[in-house]
């Protein structure tokens, strides 16, 4: 409500809707203009969204607000319902425009700086962005006035799960998952994905096997990667003893009665870029049963790495074509043909090949493909999934088209090509990395282009990890570059990714001059200062530990932000919980510090329902890197007296191992220096005991994991 009182402010509503011109606009669009407009009037709405027809004919949404606290409440709901993904808003306030009779009707309410939202041009677009902006005044209306946090938008929640899953904080992304479900912000189909990707992740197999409607997943519709996790389900499940046994009619038992009912309606081609080693395994069983898929003896040609001794099994594929009478190549049934692709695969590819076929139409032709089923519905998918110039390919083709309002599903398209998009040769050539560097540093110079950018860098990460051999030094640069930007949208106020650890560790491994060594410490301190608190404690101790396990060019530098991390800790230290105060115990003493000269003293600190929780509890940790497992026990301990803690770093299972998997009350696993052999005995034998993921190598990350999970709903 932007009137002094209510009677001013209904007033003021209807002169702005007698004045806006809604009943030239097509379709819906004028019941939704003055649905938005009703937050004029609307008490408990704090400010007011003014949709109005602009001079070219486009359509603008004009949000006012009357105090700087209604606009600071205002900001981050636009933000949240309508930001970059949908209109052009990206938070800034802008001058009301001079000429008109709606912005007349406003400035006279005293208004004269506004927030401009700019709706894309085309229908369907419009009415989306509409539909947001109502859903927030409906939200808020639902809402308790008004001791809580701004909402998050949709497309933060989504980053910040990626984010979680690239540093492996399982509990986190659980917690991410929980409440993408209980706000009902994603349908349930997208939620299972999700699930799928989150469990894949961890290589939690048996799970994806065991989620309700796992059967239904493999039918649907569904991402390119989705089909790879699932395939690499069913084969480590069912498949995968007797496969490495050469037991070739265990192996063919085991694949009829176990899988070939759900995975052959996945076994399409192109496989999914994504597959893995035991999805190629799946379709050369099939094949071996079923020579008469041509398509798949074809694919798996030249796949001997990967499918092993059932290369032998296999039949050459026939140069015969197969039965069945081949339509006629005209654009009508290639486009027929484009759209089921789409409906096999989903793949962005898929729908890039279809919207060009779809494209060489005539309208008469087009009017046949939708005339009927499946093709009405498969039209309808990729015309929203469109984006002017065609779908993007690669990151580059994606940074190209990230400044056009129109490019609403830019987040979603990032989600889905970190999997799709090749990362290969082309992609380390220097004169590649310089365009990608050069891409990324012009989209900042575009607000729109900025903030969805921001928001997909988690993506982008996820993307750069698919490198075998990441960190990879002719990407230095890129790393670096990525850092920079995490560092500004962290002074943005948009939070830490943690996502960052992973370049900065990636950047010390490959070895840095000295002036690029001070760049990743300042980029550092930007991250680090831009939102110090309890819950960066554990970032900051596992990039130290980075920092103090690899080289320093400059020692100086480095102790210099060393001493400052443990100064800025100091006034937070008696709020921290008892693992974080007993990490940083630790690092003083490996560094050989006093932490009473930086200010830190135990008054005032009392034990927490950490240290309870942990007492009495057997832990087990296990990870290769034996001097953090044993920094991890002597933290615990310290912590909570009475903790029963036991480490191992077998290669393979032992009788002392599956001990610790079947009787520890948690087991902490540090996946990225464990073997396969060993992790997998450990996850045979835990059954449904408590299994956590420890990201990092070093001892900050296993603390992290216990405490993640003591704090989580699991527990509690």
């Amino acid at each position: 409500m932007i009137g002094p009182l209510v009677e001013e402010s209904v007033d003021l509503h209807d002169r702005i809707v007698a004045a806006a011109g809604y009943d030239n606009l097509p379709g819906e669009l004028p019941s939704l203009c003055i649905a938005v407009a009703q937050s004029i009037k609307a008490s408990d709405f704090p400010g007011a969204l003014v949709p109005v027809v602009s001079d070219d004919g486009n359509l603008v949404v004009y949000a006012a607000a009357k105090t700087v606290s209604d606009w600071r409440r205002l900001n981050p709901i636009l933000l949240a319902f309508a930001g970059p993904t949908l209109t052009s808003y990206t938070g800034l306030p802008a001058d009301l425009p001079a000429l008109g009779a709606v912005e007349g009707c406003i400035r006279q309410a005293g208004i004269t700086t506004v927030g401009l939202l700019r709706l894309p041009n085309d229908n369907k677009s419009q009415v989306a962005a509409l539909r947001a902006l109502k859903s927030a005044q409906t939200t808020l209306a639902r809402a308790p006035n008004m001791q809580r946090s701004a909402p998050e938008p949709t497309s933060w929640l989504l980053a910040n799960f990626q984010d979680l899953l690239n540093v492996g904080r399982r509990e986190a992304a659980a917690s991410i998952l929980l409440r993408l479900k209980e706000e009902l912000r994603i349908d349930a189909l997208n939620l299972k994905f999700l699930e799928v990707q989150m469990l894949a992740t961890f290589d939690d197999w048996s799970a994806i096997l065991m989620l309700p409607g796992f059967a239904s997943l493999c039918v649907a519709r569904r991402p390119p990667s989705v089909t790879a996790m699932l395939l690499e389900a069913l084969y480590r499940v069912y498949i995968d003893p007797s496969f490495m046994a050469e037991d070739a009619a265990k192996t063919r038992e085991n694949y009829e009665e176990h899988c070939r009912h759900t995975a052959q309606s996945m076994l399409s081609v192109p496989a999914p870029a994504t597959l893995t080693r035991g999805g190629w395994r799946i379709y050369a069983i099939e094949a071996t049963i079923n020579p008469e898929r041509y398509d798949l003896c074809k694919l798996l040609l030249g796949r001997d790495e990967e499918i092993g001794w059932l290369s032998r099994a296999l039949k050459p594929p026939s140069s015969e074509q197969p039965n069945g009478i081949i339509p006629p190549p005209t654009p009508l049934n290639e486009a027929r043909a484009a759209l089921a692709d789409v409906d096999n695969s989903s793949s962005l590819d898929a729908y890039a090949a279809a919207l060009a076929s779809v494209d060489r139409l005539t309208s008469v032709d087009l009017a046949r493909l939708s005339e009927a089923e499946p093709f009405r519905s498969l039209l309808r998918s990729i015309t929203d999934a469109g984006v002017k110039g065609g779908l993007p390919r690669s990151w580059l083709d994606w940074l190209a088209k990230v400044a056009d309002p129109t490019f609403s599903n830019a987040q979603d398209i990032a989600r889905q090509g970190k999997d799709e998009w090749p990362i290969d040769e082309r992609i380390f050539d220097p004169l590649a990395t310089q365009r990608f560097v050069a891409a990324l540093e012009k989209a900042q110079n575009d607000p729109v282009a900025a903030e969805r950018t921001a928001n997909s860098l988690p993506f982008i990460v996820a993307w750069l990890r698919r490198d075998p051999g990441f960190p990879r030094p002719v990407m230095a640069n890129v790393y670096s570059t990525l850092l920079t930007l995490f560092a500004m949208r962290a002074q943005r106020g948009r939070g830490i990714y943690e996502s960052v650890q992973l370049l900065i560790h990636g950047l010390l491994d490959i070895g840095l001059n000295e002036k690029d060594y001070k760049a990743v410490i300042a980029d550092t301190e930007e991250l680090a200062g831009a939102g110090f608190g309890v819950e960066m404690i554990y970032w900051l101790l596992e990039v130290i530990e980075d920092l103090l396990r690899f080289a320093a060019p400059d020692a100086a530098a480095r102790e210099a932000f060393l001493h400052s991390t443990l100064s800025k800790i100091a006034p937070i230290h008696f709020r921290l919980s008892a693992l974080q105060r007993a990490a940083i115990a630790r690092l003083a003493m490996q560094l050989g510090w006093n932490l009473h000269n930086f200010g830190v003293t135990d008054s005032g600190e009392q034990p927490d329902d950490l240290a309870s929780k942990l007492r009495g509890l057997r832990v087990a940790i296990y990870s290769l890197t034996e001097s953090s497992t044993r920094q991890a026990k002597e933290a615990l301990e310290l912590a909570a007296p009475g903790v029963i803690v036991d480490c191992n770093a077998d290669h393979v299972g032992t009788p002392r191992l599956r001990a610790l998997a079947e009787n520890a009350d948690l087991f902490v696993l540090t996946s990225l220096s464990a073997k396969h052999a060993a992790t997998d005995f450990i996850r045979d034998h835990r059954s449904k005991l408590p299994l956590l993921y420890a990201q990092g190598r070093g001892f900050s990350s296993i603390l992290r994991a216990v405490e993640d999970h003591l704090k989580s709903d699991v527990v509690n």
